[in-house]
């Protein structure tokens, strides 16, 4: 009778145990866990770039520095004040020094006599140099953004730009401005016999770069056309210059 009343009590006591067991395993995966979320919410907070603006002693000295060297560049004309407020990037990793950089856009102007052109140039602040000279030249060049211009008008501001590489003749970059629907809707027929880029044969796009393609032979110039898709894609059109005639040549995709 012992035996069996042993045998039996622990029979009813393996389901508590069969929970007590499971509980504690759940306790200590939870655990596990949550150490482990913390750790990866801790890196990630580690790993994230901050960003803050301008302290009034960069806004003050980069005002003085711009300044004087639109006074050195235009000397002996009157210089031409931007249009826009300078925009400042400043971020770093945590941890990490501050990285300052500003941006200023020209005003517009003629660069041809159907083309407006506003140059963006870049400056970087290095904190460590003496004051009033924390201030130069960053290592991106500057870059020219371009519109067509309208007949007997001054250049003003327009929304929406694209970017030139200097090296292009005006002529062509005129002409690809003019020319560049044309030039993609021939472009989606080329989009569609590409395997890398059939599935955006028909996104919308917008014109955002021209810039010197590699030669082919028996083109006089070669020449692209960088569109921007509305899903954040990106399509080189190469466009080949013969005789004056302009063609879509080739296609590339991001």
């Amino acid at each position: 009778m012992r035996a069996r009343s042993s045998q039996c009590g622990w029979r009813a006591d393996w389901p508590r145990q069969v929970f007590l067991t499971a509980l504690l395993s759940s306790m200590l995966l939870a655990s596990l866990s949550a150490s482990a979320g913390a750790t990866h919410r801790s890196e990630r907070r580690d790993s994230a770039l901050q960003q803050r603006s301008p302290t009034p002693d960069e806004q003050h000295s980069f005002d003085e520095y711009y300044r004087a060297l639109a006074l050195r560049e235009a000397a002996p004309a009157r210089p031409v004040p931007p249009l826009f407020a300078p925009s400042f990037a400043i971020t770093r990793q945590r941890g990490q020094p501050w990285q300052v950089l500003a941006r200023v856009d020209s005003a517009p102007r003629h660069s041809a006599v159907d083309l407006c052109r506003q140059i963006r140039s870049h400056f970087v602040y290095d904190a460590r140099a003496p004051q009033g000279e924390r201030w130069g030249p960053a290592a991106q060049p500057p870059e020219w953004y371009v519109w067509l211009a309208k007949p007997n008008t001054i250049c003003t501001a327009e929304p929406h730009t694209v970017l030139m590489q200097p090296a292009l003749a005006p002529d062509d970059v005129v002409a690809l401005l003019r020319q560049h629907q044309n030039l993609l809707q021939r472009a989606r027929l080329l989009l569609a016999g590409n395997s890398q880029c059939i599935r955006q044969r028909a996104l919308p796009f917008t014109l955002t770069a021209i810039e010197p393609s590699a030669p082919v032979s028996g083109a006089e110039r070669m020449l692209a056309l960088v569109f921007r898709s509305d899903r954040d894609t990106s399509v080189r059109v190469d466009v080949r210059k013969h005789r004056g005639e302009y063609t879509a040549w080739n296609v590339r995709c991001d």
